[in-house]
């Protein structure tokens, strides 16, 4: 993993994704044959749909490792980590349309507008969606997709903004229809974040204490098998592994902006065990807490 000027400690993208005051942006990106790194690691707000126009790279979304070949494309939802690399070292040139959750929110005053997108930022892990011209549905999807992309470096969005307005809103159609109601979270999310917002604070506030699947289920008045079940369709992963991925992230705010000694920063995160906090850095950064530490070494002292 390389360093990048455009991320903050937390991998939070620095890059402001908007088009003359409006709120998203279309990149289109070449990457030479001899380039590893597509994207580098970060997250973002926004939603974005990215496009591969040419060549083959491998996306890894939190976990998960997606193949993403010519001509396809796929739908990564808000506050995820990601990154892409080039492993068969290909020419790749790709597209990239970032836009806001409010273009299907703050539009409208109804609120039931709402389970549109509120949904991918409660559970993003579980409305990530490659995209094949091979399957009927996601054929039309990506054929909206690249009209989008055709707005690409035209200056004049006075003369194109509502188009492209009416054609995100096919596409996510299409999208709602044929994906989210299937996993069924849109219309009880807030139910089930209703359910275990204590326990969700609660975790966010104490995750340096050794904390245990009663006291969490506990926060919520809840049996620990019920909430472990909630849990899991609320956010797409067990409390275990929320709270791991929660203290690594902490983790890596304390190895940049402080001087603490690796088992101090891993202690402080409620890692009691160094061998265990070096493997779990190592499964979700992509690299050793020293290495990642010597990437920012303006917090050196």
């Amino acid at each position: 993993m390389l360093k990048s000027l455009y991320t903050d400690s937390q991998f939070k993208e620095l890059v402001s994704h908007v088009i003359s005051n409006r709120p998203y942006s279309l990149h289109r990106t070449f990457i030479p044959a001899d380039c590893d790194l597509v994207l580098y690691q970060h997250l973002h707000d926004e939603i974005e749909l990215f496009y591969l126009e040419s060549g083959e790279i491998e996306f890894m979304i939190e976990d998960r490792h997606i193949l993403l070949k010519e001509g396809e494309a796929i739908l990564i939802p808000p506050g995820l980590l990601h990154m892409a690399l080039n492993p068969h070292k290909r020419n790749c040139c790709f597209y990239a349309f970032l836009f806001s959750t409010v273009l299907f929110t703050e539009a409208y005053s109804h609120s039931s507008y709402a389970r549109f997108v509120q949904p991918l930022k409660h559970n993003g892990a579980l409305y990530v969606l490659s995209f094949s011209p091979a399957n009927g549905w996601q054929d039309k999807f990506l054929q909206l997709l690249v009209q989008i992309l055709q707005f690409y470096d035209r200056k004049d969005i006075e003369n194109w903004e509502l188009e492209l307005h009416g054609l995100l809103f096919q596409l996510w159609n299409l999208y709602y229809a044929n994906h989210m109601l299937s996993v069924d979270l849109s219309g009880t999310y807030q139910k089930l974040y209703d359910k275990l917002k204590s326990s969700l604070l609660y975790l966010q506030e104490n995750y340096g204490a050794d904390l245990t699947l009663e006291q969490l289920a506990g926060h919520s008045g809840l049996s620990k098998g019920a909430f472990c079940r909630y849990f899991k369709e609320l956010t797409g992963t067990s409390p275990i592994t929320y709270l791991v991925r929660f203290r690594i992230r902490k983790s890596c705010e304390l190895l940049i902006n402080s001087d603490l000694k690796i088992t101090q920063v891993a202690n402080q995160c409620g890692f009691y065990n160094i061998s265990h906090y070096n493997r779990a850095f190592l499964q979700y950064m992509k690299c050793t807490p020293t290495e990642y530490r010597r990437q920012y070494p303006e917090s050196e002292n």
